[in-house]
């Protein structure tokens, strides 16, 4: 699947700096969906200032708590920040979550990515994002979606968008 996904995705965003390379932006976050057939991946990268406050690498208790709490609450709640058809029946399962730190400077990305699995393509659905539900500090969210033949850009900048997967 992760084969597929990068075949997608590296024409999807030939045009576009990768995640890691590009402009590191507070508030600002990405996310790719990629679905074959029922079967599909999910990546999210955001600055981790935006999901536990802060990006140097923690060494304060404190700060370690923080820094746990916001990856487990991007797990414990991706569900919720994106939403698919409640007909689709689909199951989403966490495959990482990190943080990569830049080397030599202060700034770290979240990294997460997850694995869905539907009982039949979200193609002729729609999928809710509330995203800034769970993480207020996140204001503009590009979204990148590949579904069958399909191919979507949307940005989710407040709760409650929708974004419908017809042609």
């Amino acid at each position: 699947m992760k084969y597929f996904i990068f075949i997608l995705f590296s024409g999807f965003y030939a045009s576009a700096e990768h995640r890691e390379h590009g402009a590191h932006k507070h508030g600002a976050a990405e996310l790719s969906i990629a679905f074959e057939g029922a079967t599909g991946q999910i990546d999210f990268g955001v600055p981790s200032e935006s999901i536990y406050g802060f990006e140097y690498v923690p060494k304060k208790d404190g700060d370690k708590k923080k820094q746990r709490d916001g990856l487990n609450s991007v797990e414990k709640n991706i569900s919720i920040m994106i939403q698919f058809d409640p007909s689709l029946h689909c199951v989403l399962s966490k495959e990482k979550i990190e943080v990569e730190q830049h080397k030599g400077e202060n700034h770290a990305n979240v990294d997460a990515e997850f694995k869905v699995v539907c009982e039949k393509s979200p193609v002729g659905t729609n999928v809710t994002f509330n995203i800034q539900q769970i993480f207020p500090k996140i204001k503009d969210v590009k979204v990148k979606i590949i579904a069958d033949d399909l191919q979507k850009s949307f940005d989710a900048n407040k709760s409650g968008a929708v974004l419908e997967l017809k042609k």
